[in-house]
């Protein structure tokens, strides 16, 4: 094999592994949560629709909220954290977001801390059994 070929093997791979391959650090006090968003993420771009109506059953969210906090630039995963936290802090969704956007610096875990969603809470523990029932339903797995 010429350098060349290498070469081109070797930009090829690189760019197959960073494809979507994206990791968002949410800060939520929890490796298994951080891991489970990202995978939601991930699987959320390939069954959007899947995912919205997830999300819509799971939080309770109207799916137009749901396509406008989409629209905002937030990851599948943020929308579904932020949908979490509109649940169980009783505010709508567009309240929630508006309040991360503000501190954004702060990450998630601070404003689910602020919301009065601490890390071992019922809500903290709650909100990681959906998600992973959520992670399996989005990614088509029972």
């Amino acid at each position: 094999m010429s350098k060349k070929s290498i070469l081109v093997m070797v930009f090829l791979c690189s760019l197959l592994l960073g494809a979507g391959a994206q990791v968002i650090v949410f800060g939520m006090g929890d490796p298994d949560i951080d891991a489970g968003l990202n995978e939601l993420n991930a699987s959320a771009k390939l069954n959007m629709p899947g995912f919205q109506a997830e999300v819509a059953l799971a939080w309770g969210q109207p799916a137009a909220s749901i396509t406008v906090a989409l629209s905002q630039g937030l990851s599948p995963g943020e929308v579904y954290l932020a949908a979490a936290l509109a649940h169980f802090s009783g505010k709508p969704l567009n309240v929630v977001i508006e309040l991360y956007k503000k501190d954004k610096a702060k990450g998630w875990g601070a404003l689910a801390k602020e919301l009065g969603i601490k890390p071992g809470s019922k809500e903290f523990k709650l909100l990681k059994e959906t998600l992973e029932g959520s992670r399996k339903k989005v990614k088509g797995k029972k």
